[in-house]
């Protein structure tokens, strides 16, 4: 038996956030003969047992990442934490970070909490980042290609603290099924809703913020005024 700390965050509801990524790492190693248990202080603990259980530690590890002492050059993936006029601040696992003005270039004009809402960036949102000094990051050009090619799409909503049924739940009950093409799964109970051309994220938003016990981003995109 061995444990295991990941870099998927638990919060809100924890038991809610250990179901849904004990379904999703089942899926994973639906081929491996291993016991999975999943807890949580703040980042996700996976207790492995059984035959595969050292290949399927190492296999989750190279996927999600676990908390380490980080580097000048390293990449992680952590949650987005604060957002405000002078820096977006992301816990990195073992430290907090921080992206700067002059580090959000990529994503165009204006200050971190601006640039913040045009992407729909909302607390807990995973973001990939590369450490350029001490405690500052800049998005890595994968993460940065993944937020303009939203920008470029149709709208969407980004959502945190809901599982994807829950999400369909409820734009089921608003009539809002039809409106989107589909829900994309970012981390355990974090989402990106895409609207259909033509439908508006913030009408999407006053009708489902009501049901949900969420932050609701905002991307309008381009798509829907060409």
């Amino acid at each position: 038996m061995q444990t295991v700390t990941l870099m998927e965050r638990a919060y809100g509801d924890a038991e809610k956030a250990h179901k849904a990524f004990q379904a999703t790492l089942k899926d994973r190693l639906k081929f491996i003969d291993v016991n999975i248990i999943v807890d949580s202080h703040k980042w996700m603990d996976v207790t492995l047992s059984g035959r595969d259980e050292e290949f399927a530690a190492n296999y989750l590890v190279s996927i999600y990442g676990t908390p380490h002492k980080l580097n000048v050059g390293d990449i992680v993936t952590g949650r987005i934490t604060k957002i405000n006029e002078h820096y977006i601040e992301v816990d990195a696992g073992l430290e907090f970070v921080f992206a700067l003005k002059e580090n959000l270039r990529h994503l165009g004009i204006g200050t971190p909490k601006q640039i913040a809402s045009r992407f729909g960036f909302i607390e807990q949102l995973p973001v990939e980042v590369k450490v350029i000094g001490i405690k500052k990051v800049e998005f890595t050009k994968n993460q940065t290609d993944t937020f303009w090619k939203w920008k470029k799409g149709t709208d969407r909503v980004t959502v945190n603290a809901a599982t994807r049924a829950q999400i369909r739940s409820v734009l089921k009950k608003t009539g809002h099924v039809r409106d989107i093409n589909r829900i994309e799964k970012l981390g355990t109970l974090e989402h990106s809703i895409v609207c259909k051309k033509g439908t508006d994220a913030p009408g999407i938003i006053s009708d489902i913020g009501p049901y949900l016990k969420s932050d609701l981003g905002c991307i309008r995109g381009s798509l829907n005024n060409s």
